[in-house]
């Protein structure tokens, strides 16, 4: 057993129609199975790349979503400050107007300030809840 070299072979192959048939259907089967291999490798590329592009798509959808969420939410608090200031200046504009009227400047100084024409007098009641000018 110290030699162990491969003993030759004493099968031989015929080379006859038969086996000639048969080695081109192993061949062409071998082919067949290599072809399909290699198509179900480039489908699979094909399947890796739209999953790619479908995922980079599907990401910017709900960045997107989110973005316009938020849009949405600064426009309603922008919508409702401004019904705010339209009310505010609304009650500017007719405090303007009335502190134009004479008459109602003076029964204004009169009740907020304690003043008086020349000749009233003013009572103080218990329940008059004018505002006193030094709580200011």
């Amino acid at each position: 057993m110290a030699d162990m070299q491969p003993k030759p072979a004493k099968i031989e192959r015929l080379d006859n129609d038969y086996t000639r048939r048969l080695n081109r259907q192993h061949a062409a089967a071998h082919h067949t199975g290599w072809l399909r291999h290699r198509r179900i490798r480039r489908a699979l590329r094909i399947g890796a790349v739209f999953a790619v592009f479908a995922i980079i798509l599907g990401i910017q959808l709900v960045r997107t979503n989110a973005s316009l969420h938020t849009v949405d939410q600064q426009v309603a608090t922008s919508k409702q400050q401004l019904k705010r200031t339209k009310a505010d200046s609304q009650d500017l504009k007719l405090q303007i107007k009335q502190l134009n009227n004479q008459d109602y400047l003076g029964q204004l100084i009169r009740s907020k300030y304690y003043y008086s024409k020349s000749g009233e007098t003013i009572y103080s009641l218990p329940g008059d809840h004018a505002n006193d000018v030094t709580a200011k």
